[in-house]
């Protein structure tokens, strides 16, 4: 007998702190870098987690240069 599929797990937020563009981009990479040491191609791991996680980045990169000029 197949087991009955069960739908993600949802996530939701219990607080929230304001930080800076600065900041959560310092987080960001720290974060991606971290991850991207730890999930290597040949574990045949999701490359799409890291694209993500790049795009974020650099859209944090340019708010950050938008707010110092």
């Amino acid at each position: 007998m197949d087991d009955i599929a069960h739908p993600p797990v949802r996530l939701q937020a219990a607080s929230s702190v304001l930080i800076s563009s600065r900041h959560a981009l310092s987080l960001v990479s720290n974060f991606l870098d971290d991850f991207q040491a730890r999930s290597t191609p040949s574990k045949g791991s999701d490359t799409s987690i890291t694209a993500q996680l790049q795009k974020l980045s650099k859209a944090l990169e340019q708010e950050c240069i938008r707010q110092s000029n």
